[in-house]
């Protein structure tokens, strides 16, 4: 291997190892890790320092361009949803219908569905209280209740645009999310259902002597039956107006069609869908939108430098020559591993899909993967990696093992294996899929 090559492949690997170590080890800010790294690639390059900060701007404004409205409309919609109490009634009505016959199905699919706009923390605590009842009612193991739950709402938190980190990952990779969003809720949809079927096979072996007191969840204000579609709009609007770019148009249509599928604007309008549900929250749209913004600002923070980082690494030719040295058959394996690493490491699903698509987003073309298909599945790949795996450095482990009553040890058998089976099964599903890059999707 020519030595300029084997220089930039030892740079990278010790750059990962700190970044690995200050973010994982010594709980440092993911944003001051990833600008400080940056800084040091610059100056250990041997780039002009007078370059250094301008390149640097540069990359973290472009970057912040791209994400800012995307995050801040969906974070705030996920807000109005959780606080009008829509959230929960989208669940009562799937789980109730399906319950009494398929608990755990139930549980997982309105996961599945209710962690495309909620966080997965905030989704578990919303219904943690219909868990119960559902236990309660079907006589089903509540372990297995929970697997189905955390698993559902896991798996579209790592894979689903308008989710932040998934979001965030097909910007920097350079993917339309009308592209990403069927196939990202197909693998989720898989993934789901993993974690459904090890929670019904893993309560065999648990031993539940050692479980934690129910702890009790955070009242949500109801809304009635009768305001279904109040809730459902504002979710399936975006989703069908982003996917309008997968459609030929007339021509003098076609520029219509291109604003409303762009995921801000398609967002924006998904919040005007939910005005209805606003009057229906105790907290004012203007409380929401500050409460939004404090949510979403490290989130955007730690984007921007890392964009910022993996535009230093190009700018200084260290991926330039790592696309040179890397062998063809690493191809898909190569995002899963780095989002896995970083998973593992430090715990944030989001982090780690949004630093792995920074570091691998240059390296496409040396791993073959330099086409609008191929950067759909390594974004997969990179998603799949970043459900590997959670434990006690996440803190969707601890809410998963206090708000369902079980211990961590139990929660270690139970939950996080079902994420290492998530990740596994996806990256599997997606080597397949490579295997047809070559054919149109």
């Amino acid at each position: 291997m020519d030595q300029s090559i084997l220089h930039s492949f030892l740079f990278i690997f010790s750059l990962i190892a700190v970044i690995l170590l200050l973010i994982g080890r010594y709980r440092l800010s993911p944003f001051i890790v990833l600008l400080l790294c940056a800084y040091a690639v610059g100056l250990l390059s041997g780039l002009p320092i007078s370059d250094i900060t301008p390149q640097i701007s540069n990359d973290m404004g472009r970057t912040f361009g791209d994400v800012a409205l995307l995050i801040l409309f969906g974070v705030l919609l996920g807000n109005i949803l959780e606080k009008s109490g829509g959230a929960v009634l989208l669940a009562e009505k799937l789980i109730f219908s399906l319950g009494k016959r398929f608990p755990s199905l139930a549980m997982g699919i309105a996961g599945y569905i209710i962690s495309i706009p909620v966080y997965c923390d905030s989704g578990f605590i919303l219904l943690n209280s219909i868990r119960q009842s559902i236990a309660q009612r079907t006589q089903c193991n509540p372990t297995s209740l929970s697997v189905a739950l955390g698993g559902g709402l896991f798996a579209t938190h790592a894979l689903v645009p308008p989710t932040p980190g998934p979001a965030a990952a097909t910007l920097i990779l350079g993917i339309s999310p009308s592209l990403v969003i069927p196939w990202a809720m197909a693998l989720a949809l898989m993934s789901t259902l993993v974690a459904i079927l090890w929670g019904k096979w893993v309560i065999r072996w648990l031993d539940e002597e050692d479980s934690l007191p129910i702890k009790k969840p955070h009242a949500t204000k109801a809304m009635s039956q009768n305001n279904i579609w109040l809730a459902l709009v504002p979710i399936i609007l975006p989703l069908m107006l982003m996917s309008m770019a997968n459609f030929q148009v007339e021509e003098k249509e076609q520029g219509w069609a291109l604003f409303l599928s762009q995921p801000a604007n398609a967002l924006f309008l998904g919040l005007l869908a939910s005005w209805p549900l606003v009057r229906k929250c105790q907290t004012g749209l203007t409380e929401m939108l500050s409460e939004s913004i404090h949510a979403c600002a490290m989130i955007i923070l730690i984007i921007t430098a890392g964009g910022a980082l993996a535009g230093m690494l190009t700018q200084t030719g260290h991926i330039a020559r790592i696309a040179e040295g890397l062998p063809e058959n690493l191809g898909l394996v190569l995002p899963f591993l780095i989002a896995a690493l970083f998973k593992t490491a430090q715990g944030s699903t989001t982090v780690a899909l949004i630093s792995a698509a920074s570091m691998i987003e240059p390296l496409l073309p040396g791993l073959g993967l330099d086409s609008q298909h191929g950067r759909l599945l390594a974004f997969l790949s990179a998603g799949c990696g970043s459900m590997m795996v959670t434990h006690a450095n996440d803190s969707y482990f601890w809410v998963v093992t206090q708000f369902s009553g079980i211990s961590p040890a139990t929660g270690f058998k139970s939950f996080t294996i079902a994420t290492l089976l998530q990740a596994l099964t996806g990256l599997m599903a997606v080597l397949i899929l490579g295997s047809w890059q070559h054919q149109p999707f």
